[in-house]
């Protein structure tokens, strides 16, 4: 058996089982399967989550500013730790790279990672370097969950009866990264929305903070797409979820810019960075009202049957792309390369 005979979620699930034979200690509270592990420390709850960004498979250096990749590449992690329900902590950055890469384009990429820090918190105080044949940049973050008695945002705590809800608007990224790979759309508005979707994600610390404050127990961070994060969330909890396409908030600019494509783009393009989370009706409502920015319910929890299904208005099946990165099943296609898998 090969890797590529059982793609990337099967292998994460073989690795999990093989460490799950470790001893490991009173203190883990959340292993693997979630957006960040969680263990109890002696300065409270701790959360640690990091992220990979390859050359040619996550990013192009021709569609994407040295500055925006360090930002980008901080960010994701940032968004990991917004979907547990905490602040961000220290960072530590691997890079792996070649010769050939100019040393002012890595300068600039860290200033990128310092705005993103400036802006959400966090900051960046060490790594690693090593040599690569392909450049890539790795970031481990920690992050803090201050109340230790409040429960954190986990995959794994839907229930049928509560509402799914989203942060701010879906499918910009993915379509700033279709105008990057195929050129110019309409107005130069439109055309930077499109493109600081993709390449600047805002990761929602502070909301995630919130949701948690104000008694919402699941969520997750949207990075493969609506349909297939929500079925991540789905199939930790054991349950399944009806998603109303008509309850969708997509920006004006996306639709004026894929007529044709933008509810695929919102349901399936990933790399939204933005939290899709669960709770009962009148928890729901207490916390989307404390929220700065707005939010939307999307659809429900039901019991049965397991997995996403998504209606129109007039209640009949949408046929949905699953969407969903699979390392070592899905070539790297430049139209879909920053796609990225969290779990």
């Amino acid at each position: 058996m090969r890797v590529r005979d059982i793609g990337e979620f099967e292998l994460i699930g073989h690795l999990a089982e093989t460490l799950g034979a470790l001893d490991r200690g009173p203190r883990l509270r959340v292993a693997i399967g979630d957006d960040a592990a969680a263990w109890d420390s002696p300065a409270g709850m701790t959360v640690l989550s990091t992220d990979t960004m390859v050359e040619g498979v996550h990013f192009n250096r021709d569609r994407t500013s040295w500055r925006d990749l360090g930002w980008k590449a901080m960010a994701v992690n940032l968004s990991d730790v917004a979907a547990m329900g905490c602040s961000p902590g220290y960072s530590v950055v691997t890079l792996g790279l070649h010769g050939g890469l100019p040393v002012d384009g890595l300068k600039e990429m860290y200033l990128g990672m310092a705005d993103a820090c400036r802006r959400f918190g966090g900051a960046a105080v060490g790594g690693d370097v090593v040599r690569s044949p392909v450049f890539f940049v790795t970031v481990a973050m920690t992050g803090m969950a201050g109340d230790g008695d409040t429960p954190l945002l986990l995959r794994g705590a839907a229930r049928p009866g509560d509402q799914v809800a989203v942060t701010g608007s879906l499918g910009g990224s993915a379509g700033g990264l279709r105008m990057l790979a195929e050129g110019p759309v309409l107005d130069d508005k439109t055309g930077s929305y499109l493109r600081d979707a993709h390449n600047r994600p805002a990761p929602r610390v502070s909301e995630g903070a919130i949701l948690r404050r104000d008694g919402v127990l699941a969520a997750i961070d949207i990075s493969d797409g609506l349909v297939a994060d929500l079925d991540k969330l789905c199939e930790a909890s054991g349950v399944g979820a009806v998603v109303r396409s008509g309850l969708l908030p997509v920006d004006a600019r996306l639709k004026a810019a894929f007529p044709q494509d933008w509810l695929s783009l919102a349901l399936s393009g990933g790399e939204d960075y933005e939290l899709l989370f669960t709770a009962p009706p009148r928890t729901m409502e207490s916390a989307i009202s404390a929220l700065e920015i707005p939010s939307a319910i999307v659809g429900d929890i039901v019991a049965a049957p397991r997995g996403v299904s998504v209606l129109d208005r007039d209640g009949r099946p949408v046929a949905v792309e699953r969407g969903g990165w699979d390392h070592f099943r899905d070539s790297p296609d430049p139209s879909r390369a920053g796609r990225q898998d969290q779990a």
